[in-house]
């Protein structure tokens, strides 16, 4: 149990508290409460780390009381249980309470242990960089000084080159060329849109953790994040989240494109022939490897951008995110490194090899919808590609196929 890591659980059924300290008491210090002003008070004489709150309470929703915490601990990370999935009420949540998760009921006890653990090293993070920043004030004569100088030393290109230099460390270098030419369209509306979201997650990494040295891995990860982001951007994505292992690309966001589909099974294709090319590496220096799984799915979704004048993030919600999330572990079951949608396959179809998998029920998902597992290109490549594939032996979808 981490010293300071307050977890408070708000429900007002006795029986859904029991459930979910009897879940998390061996790890984390556990707070009740049945009512919403009884959470309020906890809040204001306890460092309380996160929060789940139940959304249907009497005399107040989950949703208002989480609206109500950010004045009261606006460091405490903030997950809502709830069965309401309607998109609009999503957005708003966010955007008037910044909760960190919902979590729908029934909940999946590995899955909310997950989110857990996410939602508090996303707190330990919001800690340290206010540690961060409170050094940062302290030296800020210095800093002044120095951004006085180099300020003086700089004419407009070479400002510009620098912004180009920094927005192209997060997005994709076309999305950086409209950004510069038109600023608002980084200031996306919530609004409803077409794109397609690519999930990428490591095989056995937390085997991996567990079996190998902290330097090796940041090397590995260093590596490997290297070489996908330059895949992404290469395809015209824009990397969305990188959580741990994972990798959340999308495509057709902000910009919009109707290849979106083909960039996105491009851009994993790639990924999965960078990988084993770097495994090769590693593995002629004594490293371990891995492997990855993607999946891959095509549909509307509400993007839209929060935040500040000085920093904003992009927020995006809806079936196309969750379906990519749980076909990425399909994945697994069926030994593939590549799993698109039947959305997502219907724009590819004739440009790929594929093997058809069946109508698996995925999670959350109320609809069924065929799932395709992709094997490579079946003409010569439609978009250039950032890694080529060598002639000296043959490709992860030669070999499958």
């Amino acid at each position: 149990m981490r010293d300071g890591e307050i977890v408070l659980l708000v429900d007002d059924e006795p029986r859904v508290l029991d459930s979910l300290e009897a879940l998390l008491a061996s790890d984390y210090q556990i707070l009740r409460a049945q009512r919403a002003d009884e959470a309020i008070e906890m809040l204001l004489t306890q460092p309380v780390a996160l929060i789940i709150s139940d959304q249907r309470m009497p005399g107040m929703s989950g949703t208002d009381l989480l609206a109500r915490s950010r004045d009261v601990s606006p460091d405490t990370v903030r997950i809502l249980l709830t069965g309401f999935t309607d998109a609009d009420a999503l957005m708003e949540s966010i955007n008037a309470a910044n909760i960190y998760h919902f979590i729908p009921k029934p909940w999946d006890p590995k899955e909310l242990l997950h989110t857990v653990r996410r939602g508090l090293e996303r707190y330990r993070l919001t800690r340290e960089r206010e540690r961060l920043i409170g050094d940062l004030e302290a030296k800020n004569h210095d800093l002044q000084v120095a951004f006085a100088r180099l300020s003086a030393a700089q004419d407009d290109l070479v400002r510009e080159a620098a912004l180009r230099a920094q927005l192209q460390r997060y997005v994709s270098p076309r999305l950086v060329d409209l950004a510069v030419a038109n600023p608002r369209l980084l200031e996306l509306p919530g609004d409803w849109r077409e794109a397609t979201v690519l999930f990428a997650d490591i095989r056995g990494f937390t085997r991996l953790t567990e079996n190998t040295p902290a330097p090796t891995i940041i090397r590995l990860l260093n590596d490997y994040f290297t070489e996908m982001i330059e895949v992404i951007f290469a395809h015209q994505g824009t990397v969305e989240q990188l959580i741990g292992d994972e990798i959340v690309a999308l495509f057709g966001v902000p910009e919009g494109a109707e290849d979106a589909p083909m960039r996105a099974v491009s851009a994993a294709i790639d990924m999965v022939a960078a990988v084993q090319k770097l495994g090769t590496r590693w593995a002629k220096a004594g490293l371990p490897t891995f492997d990855i799984g993607v999946g891959i799915s095509s549909g509307r979704v509400m993007a839209g951008t929060i935040g500040s004048a000085i920093r904003r993030e992009l927020i995006v919600v809806g079936r196309a995110m969750i379906a990519a999330a749980r076909i990425q572990r399909m994945t697994r079951l069926f030994d593939a490194h590549i799993i698109a949608s039947e959305e997502t396959f219907q724009q590819v179809c004739g440009l790929v090899k594929y093997r058809e998998l069946g109508t698996p029920r995925l999670k959350g998902i109320k609809h069924r919808q065929a799932l395709y597992e992709i094997l490579g290109y079946r003409e010569p490549v439609p978009l250039d590609p950032l890694v080529s594939r060598s002639d000296e032996e043959p490709s992860w979808s030669d070999r499958r196929s």
